[in-house]
Protein backbone atom coordinates (compact mmCIF):
# COMPACT_ATOMS: atom_id res chain seq x y z
CA UNK A 1 0.00 0.00 0.00
CA UNK A 2 1.21 3.50 -0.73
CA UNK A 3 2.53 4.68 2.60
CA UNK A 4 0.64 6.78 5.08
CA UNK A 5 2.51 8.45 7.91
CA UNK A 6 2.52 6.55 11.15
CA UNK A 7 -0.96 6.59 12.59
CA UNK A 8 -1.15 8.11 16.02
CA UNK A 9 -3.64 8.97 18.80
CA UNK A 10 -5.46 6.95 21.39
CA UNK A 11 -7.60 5.18 18.80
CA UNK A 12 -4.58 4.35 16.69
CA UNK A 13 -6.11 5.73 13.51
CA UNK A 14 -5.28 9.43 13.34
CA UNK A 15 -2.71 10.53 10.76
CA UNK A 16 -0.18 12.93 12.20
CA UNK A 17 -0.57 15.07 9.11
CA UNK A 18 -2.20 14.68 5.74
CA UNK A 19 0.61 13.50 3.49
CA UNK A 20 1.76 15.67 0.62
CA UNK A 21 1.32 14.36 -2.91
CA UNK A 22 2.70 15.66 -6.17
CA UNK A 23 -0.73 15.51 -7.79
CA UNK A 24 -4.23 15.91 -6.40
CA UNK A 25 -6.87 13.20 -6.53
CA UNK A 26 -8.75 15.32 -9.06
CA UNK A 27 -5.73 15.52 -11.35
CA UNK A 28 -4.86 11.84 -11.13
CA UNK A 29 -8.41 10.52 -11.39
CA UNK A 30 -9.41 12.80 -14.27
CA UNK A 31 -6.24 11.92 -16.19
CA UNK A 32 -6.79 8.17 -15.71
CA UNK A 33 -10.52 8.34 -16.48
CA UNK A 34 -9.97 10.45 -19.59
CA UNK A 35 -7.41 7.94 -20.87
CA UNK A 36 -9.85 5.10 -20.24
CA UNK A 37 -12.69 6.84 -22.08
CA UNK A 38 -10.33 7.79 -24.90
CA UNK A 39 -9.49 4.11 -25.42
CA UNK A 40 -13.14 3.17 -26.08
CA UNK A 41 -15.02 3.08 -29.36
CA UNK A 42 -18.29 4.95 -29.75
CA UNK A 43 -20.54 2.04 -28.72
CA UNK A 44 -18.45 1.25 -25.66
CA UNK A 45 -18.34 4.88 -24.59
CA UNK A 46 -22.12 5.11 -24.87
CA UNK A 47 -22.41 2.26 -22.35
CA UNK A 48 -19.71 3.56 -20.02
CA UNK A 49 -20.81 7.21 -19.72
CA UNK A 50 -23.78 8.93 -18.11
CA UNK A 51 -24.72 12.47 -17.28
CA UNK A 52 -23.67 13.37 -13.76
CA UNK A 53 -27.27 13.88 -12.66
CA UNK A 54 -28.46 10.58 -14.15
CA UNK A 55 -30.42 8.54 -11.61
CA UNK A 56 -28.12 5.60 -12.36
CA UNK A 57 -25.33 7.27 -10.37
CA UNK A 58 -26.99 6.40 -7.06
CA UNK A 59 -28.40 3.04 -8.17
CA UNK A 60 -25.90 0.73 -6.51
CA UNK A 61 -26.19 -2.99 -5.85
CA UNK A 62 -23.86 -5.78 -4.72
CA UNK A 63 -25.69 -9.00 -5.67
CA UNK A 64 -25.63 -10.82 -9.04
CA UNK A 65 -27.85 -8.63 -11.19
CA UNK A 66 -28.15 -6.85 -14.53
CA UNK A 67 -26.26 -3.56 -14.42
CA UNK A 68 -25.62 -0.57 -16.58
CA UNK A 69 -22.11 0.48 -17.51
CA UNK A 70 -19.41 -1.17 -19.61
CA UNK A 71 -18.46 -4.69 -18.45
CA UNK A 72 -14.89 -5.90 -18.45
CA UNK A 73 -15.90 -8.73 -20.79
CA UNK A 74 -16.65 -6.17 -23.52
CA UNK A 75 -13.22 -4.52 -23.27
CA UNK A 76 -10.06 -5.55 -25.04
CA UNK A 77 -6.96 -6.22 -22.87
CA UNK A 78 -5.62 -2.69 -23.30
CA UNK A 79 -8.93 -1.10 -22.33
CA UNK A 80 -9.09 -3.27 -19.21
CA UNK A 81 -5.71 -1.98 -18.14
CA UNK A 82 -6.86 1.61 -18.68
CA UNK A 83 -9.92 0.85 -16.54
CA UNK A 84 -7.76 -0.72 -13.81
CA UNK A 85 -5.58 2.39 -13.81
CA UNK A 86 -8.57 4.49 -12.72
CA UNK A 87 -9.33 2.07 -9.91
CA UNK A 88 -5.69 2.02 -8.81
CA UNK A 89 -5.74 5.82 -8.41
CA UNK A 90 -8.97 5.80 -6.38
CA UNK A 91 -7.86 3.05 -4.01
CA UNK A 92 -4.77 2.33 -1.95
CA UNK A 93 -2.56 -0.53 -3.03
CA UNK A 94 -4.19 -2.72 -0.39
CA UNK A 95 -7.67 -1.66 -1.41
CA UNK A 96 -6.93 -2.38 -5.06
CA UNK A 97 -5.55 -5.80 -4.13
CA UNK A 98 -8.74 -6.65 -2.26
CA UNK A 99 -10.93 -5.49 -5.15
CA UNK A 100 -8.97 -7.70 -7.56
CA UNK A 101 -9.24 -10.67 -5.21
CA UNK A 102 -13.01 -10.26 -4.88
CA UNK A 103 -13.29 -10.51 -8.66
CA UNK A 104 -11.00 -13.54 -8.62
CA UNK A 105 -13.29 -15.23 -6.08
CA UNK A 106 -16.15 -14.87 -8.55
CA UNK A 107 -14.39 -17.37 -10.81
CA UNK A 108 -13.78 -19.59 -7.79
CA UNK A 109 -17.55 -19.59 -7.13
CA UNK A 110 -18.09 -20.58 -10.75
CA UNK A 111 -15.87 -23.61 -10.21
CA UNK A 112 -17.39 -24.52 -6.83
CA UNK A 113 -21.05 -24.22 -7.84
CA UNK A 114 -20.69 -25.73 -11.34
CA UNK A 115 -23.73 -23.82 -12.56
CA UNK A 116 -25.96 -24.70 -9.60
CA UNK A 117 -26.26 -21.12 -8.35
CA UNK A 118 -26.53 -17.67 -9.94
CA UNK A 119 -24.44 -17.11 -13.06
CA UNK A 120 -20.87 -16.40 -11.96
CA UNK A 121 -18.57 -14.44 -14.22
CA UNK A 122 -15.30 -12.82 -13.12
CA UNK A 123 -15.51 -10.52 -16.16
CA UNK A 124 -19.00 -9.29 -15.29
CA UNK A 125 -17.81 -6.16 -13.47
CA UNK A 126 -18.97 -2.82 -14.82
CA UNK A 127 -17.23 0.52 -15.16
CA UNK A 128 -19.30 3.71 -15.28
CA UNK A 129 -18.30 7.38 -15.51
CA UNK A 130 -20.80 10.07 -14.53
CA UNK A 131 -20.19 13.49 -16.00
CA UNK A 132 -16.99 14.60 -17.70
CA UNK A 133 -13.66 13.84 -15.99
CA UNK A 134 -11.95 17.15 -15.28
CA UNK A 135 -9.22 18.07 -12.82
CA UNK A 136 -11.39 20.96 -11.58
CA UNK A 137 -14.78 19.48 -12.37
CA UNK A 138 -17.68 17.66 -10.72
CA UNK A 139 -18.06 14.05 -11.82
CA UNK A 140 -18.13 10.48 -10.55
CA UNK A 141 -16.81 6.99 -11.15
CA UNK A 142 -18.18 3.54 -10.26
CA UNK A 143 -16.75 0.04 -10.41
CA UNK A 144 -19.35 -2.59 -9.58
CA UNK A 145 -20.31 -6.23 -9.79
CA UNK A 146 -21.11 -9.11 -7.46
CA UNK A 147 -19.68 -8.46 -4.00
CA UNK A 148 -17.99 -5.21 -5.02
CA UNK A 149 -19.43 -1.70 -5.26
CA UNK A 150 -17.03 1.24 -5.31
CA UNK A 151 -18.43 4.73 -5.76
CA UNK A 152 -16.33 7.90 -6.00
CA UNK A 153 -17.53 11.48 -6.39
CA UNK A 154 -15.50 14.63 -7.06
CA UNK A 155 -16.80 18.16 -6.59
CA UNK A 156 -14.82 21.02 -8.16
CA UNK A 157 -11.92 18.65 -8.61
CA UNK A 158 -11.83 17.46 -5.00
CA UNK A 159 -12.48 13.82 -4.13
CA UNK A 160 -15.17 14.28 -1.49
CA UNK A 161 -16.80 10.85 -1.32
CA UNK A 162 -15.76 7.20 -1.60
CA UNK A 163 -19.05 5.77 -0.35
CA UNK A 164 -21.13 3.68 -0.49
CA UNK A 165 -18.22 1.23 -0.34
CA UNK A 166 -18.94 -2.49 -0.27
CA UNK A 167 -16.47 -5.39 -0.17
CA UNK A 168 -17.52 -9.03 0.31
CA UNK A 169 -16.00 -12.50 0.18
CA UNK A 170 -17.55 -15.86 -0.64
CA UNK A 171 -16.13 -18.14 0.50
CA UNK A 172 -14.93 -16.12 3.44
CA UNK A 173 -12.08 -18.62 3.82
CA UNK A 174 -11.10 -21.15 1.17
CA UNK A 175 -11.27 -24.65 2.64
CA UNK A 176 -9.63 -27.97 1.83
CA UNK A 177 -11.16 -29.52 -1.27
CA UNK A 178 -12.15 -26.16 -2.79
CA UNK A 179 -10.31 -24.77 -5.80
CA UNK A 180 -7.98 -21.89 -5.13
CA UNK A 181 -5.43 -21.10 -2.41
CA UNK A 182 -6.49 -23.10 0.66
CA UNK A 183 -6.64 -20.94 3.78
CA UNK A 184 -6.99 -17.67 1.84
CA UNK A 185 -9.26 -15.28 3.76
CA UNK A 186 -9.88 -12.01 1.95
CA UNK A 187 -11.60 -10.08 4.75
CA UNK A 188 -9.77 -11.76 7.62
CA UNK A 189 -8.83 -8.54 9.40
CA UNK A 190 -12.31 -7.01 9.19
CA UNK A 191 -13.74 -10.22 10.68
CA UNK A 192 -11.06 -11.14 13.22
CA UNK A 193 -10.54 -7.64 14.62
CA UNK A 194 -14.26 -7.25 15.33
CA UNK A 195 -14.37 -10.62 17.08
CA UNK A 196 -11.28 -9.78 19.15
CA UNK A 197 -12.85 -6.56 20.37
CA UNK A 198 -16.15 -8.27 21.18
CA UNK A 199 -14.42 -11.06 23.11
CA UNK A 200 -12.37 -8.53 25.07
CA UNK A 201 -15.46 -6.88 26.54
CA UNK A 202 -16.06 -7.53 30.21
CA UNK A 203 -19.41 -8.90 31.41
CA UNK A 204 -20.40 -5.37 32.39
CA UNK A 205 -19.35 -3.94 29.02
CA UNK A 206 -21.26 -6.68 27.20
CA UNK A 207 -24.50 -5.41 28.69
CA UNK A 208 -24.06 -2.41 26.38
CA UNK A 209 -22.02 -3.83 23.53
CA UNK A 210 -23.93 -7.04 22.80
CA UNK A 211 -27.24 -6.96 20.95
CA UNK A 212 -29.84 -9.74 20.85
CA UNK A 213 -28.45 -13.26 20.48
CA UNK A 214 -29.66 -14.11 16.99
CA UNK A 215 -27.39 -12.48 14.37
CA UNK A 216 -28.60 -10.17 11.66
CA UNK A 217 -28.59 -12.03 8.35
CA UNK A 218 -26.86 -9.19 6.48
CA UNK A 219 -25.71 -5.60 6.79
CA UNK A 220 -28.74 -3.64 7.99
CA UNK A 221 -28.45 -0.70 5.57
CA UNK A 222 -28.40 -3.00 2.53
CA UNK A 223 -28.07 -1.12 -0.75
CA UNK A 224 -30.29 1.81 0.16
CA UNK A 225 -29.45 4.95 -1.80
CA UNK A 226 -29.43 6.81 1.50
CA UNK A 227 -28.53 5.23 4.81
CA UNK A 228 -31.73 6.74 6.27
CA UNK A 229 -29.93 7.95 9.33
CA UNK A 230 -27.56 5.85 11.36
CA UNK A 231 -28.64 2.53 12.84
CA UNK A 232 -29.63 3.31 16.39
CA UNK A 233 -28.04 0.31 18.04
CA UNK A 234 -27.44 0.92 21.72
CA UNK A 235 -23.89 -0.44 21.63
CA UNK A 236 -20.99 0.53 23.83
CA UNK A 237 -19.42 3.97 23.35
CA UNK A 238 -15.68 4.29 22.79
CA UNK A 239 -15.50 6.34 25.97
CA UNK A 240 -16.42 3.19 27.92
CA UNK A 241 -13.58 1.13 26.44
CA UNK A 242 -10.15 0.74 27.98
CA UNK A 243 -7.00 1.85 26.16
CA UNK A 244 -6.32 -1.54 24.58
CA UNK A 245 -9.92 -1.85 23.39
CA UNK A 246 -9.78 1.62 21.88
CA UNK A 247 -6.72 0.53 19.93
CA UNK A 248 -8.68 -2.48 18.66
CA UNK A 249 -11.53 -0.21 17.60
CA UNK A 250 -9.07 2.07 15.83
CA UNK A 251 -7.54 -0.81 13.90
CA UNK A 252 -10.97 -1.84 12.60
CA UNK A 253 -11.75 1.69 11.42
CA UNK A 254 -8.34 1.94 9.78
CA UNK A 255 -8.89 -1.36 7.94
CA UNK A 256 -12.01 0.05 6.26
CA UNK A 257 -10.82 3.58 5.53
CA UNK A 258 -7.34 2.64 4.34
CA UNK A 259 -8.80 0.91 1.30
CA UNK A 260 -8.97 4.36 -0.28
CA UNK A 261 -6.07 6.41 -1.66
CA UNK A 262 -3.78 7.59 1.17
CA UNK A 263 -4.43 11.36 1.01
CA UNK A 264 -8.19 10.84 1.10
CA UNK A 265 -7.90 8.16 3.82
CA UNK A 266 -5.76 10.45 5.99
CA UNK A 267 -8.38 13.19 5.76
CA UNK A 268 -11.19 10.79 6.66
CA UNK A 269 -9.25 9.33 9.58
CA UNK A 270 -8.54 12.81 10.90
CA UNK A 271 -12.27 13.62 10.81
CA UNK A 272 -13.14 10.35 12.56
CA UNK A 273 -10.51 10.94 15.22
CA UNK A 274 -12.09 14.32 15.97
CA UNK A 275 -15.26 12.52 17.13
CA UNK A 276 -13.59 9.38 18.52
CA UNK A 277 -15.39 9.48 21.86
CA UNK A 278 -18.78 9.31 20.13
CA UNK A 279 -18.02 6.07 18.26
CA UNK A 280 -20.29 3.18 19.27
CA UNK A 281 -19.48 -0.52 18.85
CA UNK A 282 -22.19 -3.19 18.75
CA UNK A 283 -21.79 -6.97 18.38
CA UNK A 284 -24.50 -9.43 17.43
CA UNK A 285 -24.31 -13.25 17.30
CA UNK A 286 -21.72 -15.87 18.24
CA UNK A 287 -18.15 -15.19 19.33
CA UNK A 288 -16.39 -18.22 17.87
CA UNK A 289 -15.21 -18.81 14.32
CA UNK A 290 -17.99 -20.57 12.40
CA UNK A 291 -20.79 -18.95 14.40
CA UNK A 292 -22.93 -16.39 12.52
CA UNK A 293 -22.23 -12.84 13.67
CA UNK A 294 -22.46 -9.14 12.88
CA UNK A 295 -20.96 -5.93 14.16
CA UNK A 296 -21.26 -2.22 13.53
CA UNK A 297 -19.22 0.86 14.37
CA UNK A 298 -21.17 4.10 14.31
CA UNK A 299 -20.12 7.70 14.46
CA UNK A 300 -22.15 10.90 14.12
CA UNK A 301 -22.11 10.74 10.33
CA UNK A 302 -20.72 7.35 9.33
CA UNK A 303 -21.28 3.64 9.75
CA UNK A 304 -19.17 0.51 9.27
CA UNK A 305 -21.00 -2.82 9.14
CA UNK A 306 -19.82 -6.41 8.83
CA UNK A 307 -22.03 -9.50 8.60
CA UNK A 308 -20.93 -13.12 8.40
CA UNK A 309 -24.07 -15.24 8.38
CA UNK A 310 -24.44 -17.10 5.10
CA UNK A 311 -22.65 -20.30 4.08
CA UNK A 312 -22.12 -21.52 7.63
CA UNK A 313 -20.69 -18.15 8.63
CA UNK A 314 -18.18 -18.30 5.79
CA UNK A 315 -19.55 -15.51 3.60
CA UNK A 316 -18.56 -12.00 4.66
CA UNK A 317 -20.19 -8.66 3.76
CA UNK A 318 -18.47 -5.43 4.85
CA UNK A 319 -19.68 -1.91 4.08
CA UNK A 320 -18.80 1.72 4.78
CA UNK A 321 -21.57 4.29 4.59
CA UNK A 322 -21.48 8.04 5.17
CA UNK A 323 -24.73 9.70 6.15
CA UNK A 324 -23.73 13.06 4.73
CA UNK A 325 -21.28 12.17 1.98
CA UNK A 326 -22.66 9.02 0.32
CA UNK A 327 -22.62 9.98 -3.38
CA UNK A 328 -21.49 13.44 -2.13
CA UNK A 329 -25.06 14.37 -1.15
CA UNK A 330 -24.13 17.14 1.30
CA UNK A 331 -21.07 18.48 -0.58
CA UNK A 332 -23.18 18.79 -3.73
CA UNK A 333 -25.91 20.57 -1.78
CA UNK A 334 -23.38 23.07 -0.45
CA UNK A 335 -21.87 23.40 -3.91
CA UNK A 336 -25.28 24.31 -5.34
CA UNK A 337 -25.86 26.90 -2.61
CA UNK A 338 -22.53 28.58 -3.30
CA UNK A 339 -23.22 28.78 -7.00
CA UNK A 340 -26.70 30.16 -6.36
CA UNK A 341 -25.14 32.81 -4.15
CA UNK A 342 -22.72 33.74 -6.93
CA UNK A 343 -19.60 32.64 -5.11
Amino acid sequence: MRSLPRLLCVLGLMAAAVPAFAHTAGEELSSAASAFLGSLNADQKAKATFKFDDAERTNWIFVPAARKGLPLKEMNPGQRHFAQAVLSVALSGRGHMKAEQIMALEHLLFEIEKGSGPKRDAENYFVSVFGTPDAKGTWGFRWEGHHLSLNFTLVDGELVSSTPSFFASNPGKIKEGQPGPVGFELLKFEDDLGRQLAKSLTPEQRKQGFLNKDPFKDIVTGNKQKADGLIKHQGIPASALNAEQKQMLGRIVFEYVSRTRPDFAARELKAIDAVKDSLVFAWNGGLEVGEPHYYSIQGPTFLFEMANFQGGANHVHASWRDLKKDFAYDPLREHAKEHAAGK
